[in-house]
C-alpha cells in the first residue's frame, strides 16, 4: 500500500507535464521540448521558492519558464514556420543545458517543500483511503484538473473548438475561429502546466 502511495505522489508532476502536451498537442503543436522544459521549471521553481521562502512564487516561476518555452515554440513553427521537431530538440537541449547551469549552486541542499495534508474521513476509507487521500495539495489538484481537461476537451464548445484548431484547422478557420491565435493560447496554457509539473516535482522533493 505504501508502494502506490509513493507511485501515486511520484507520478503527480508527469500528470501536470501530459495534460500541458496534450492540450499543445491538440491545438497542432508539436512540444518536443517538454523534458526539457520540465528540468528548467523545476530549477527555476525551486531557486525562487528557495530565494523567496514562498512556494506560490516557486510554482509561478515554474509556470512562467514553461509558458515561455512554449510561446518560443509556438512562434517559432507558426510564424517563422520553422519545422516543429527541430525547433522542439533545440529547445530542449537548451532548456537542459541551461538548467544544469544556472542550477548549480542549489543542487542537493533543503529548500521549501509543499507538506502532506490528509483529507478528514476520506482518509479512512479502507484501501483506497491511503492511497489516495493522505498526499498533498498537488496531488489532488491532479485530480480534478484530469477529470477537468476530458470534460473541457469533448464535453465543451470550447474544447471542440480546440480540437478543431489542431485536426481542421480549414475548417475551424470557415467557421471564424481564429486559429493562430487559439494555438498561441493554448499552447501557452500547455506550456505553463508543464512549468508547475517541473516545479512540482522540485518542490515537492524533500533531501
Amino acid at each position: 500500500m505504501n508502494e502506490l502511495n509513493t507511485l501515486l505522489f511520484t507520478a503527480t508532476p508527469l500528470v501536470f507535464a501530459v495534460l500541458g502536451e496534450t492540450i499543445t498537442d491538440k491545438a497542432g503543436v508539436l512540444n518536443l521540448s517538454m523534458e526539457g522544459s520540465l528540468m528548467l521549471s523545476a530549477m527555476a521553481g525551486f531557486v525562487i521558492a528557495f530565494a523567496t521562502n514562498s512556494l506560490l512564487l516557486g510554482f509561478l516561476a515554474g509556470a512562467i519558464v514553461g509558458l515561455l518555452v512554449s510561446l518560443h515554440l509556438s512562434f517559432s513553427s507558426i510564424r517563422l514556420k520553422l519545422n516543429q521537431v527541430a525547433v522542439g530538440f533545440v529547445l530542449f537541449q537548451l532548456c537542459v543545458d541551461l538548467s544544469t547551469f544556472l542550477g548549480t549552486g542549489h543542487v542537493r541542499i533543503p529548500g521549501p517543500t509543499v507538506q502532506a495534508w490528509s483529507i478528514p474521513l476520506l482518509e479512512d476509507i479502507p484501501v483506497i483511503g491511503p492511497i489516495f487521500f493522505q498526499q498533498n495539495l498537488l496531488v489532488y489538484v491532479s485530480y480534478l484538473l484530469i477529470f477537468g481537461a476530458w470534460w473541457f476537451m469533448f464535453r465543451t464548445r470550447p474544447g471542440l473548438g480546440l480540437q478543431g484548431v489542431g485536426e481542421r484547422p480549414e475548417a475551424a478557420h470557415s467557421r471564424g475561429i481564429p486559429v493562430n491565435r487559439m494555438r498561441y493560447l493554448y499552447t501557452a496554457l500547455g506550456g505553463a502546466l508543464i512549468g508547475i509539473g517541473g516545479a512540482s516535482y522540485s518542490l515537492s522533493v524533500k533531501i
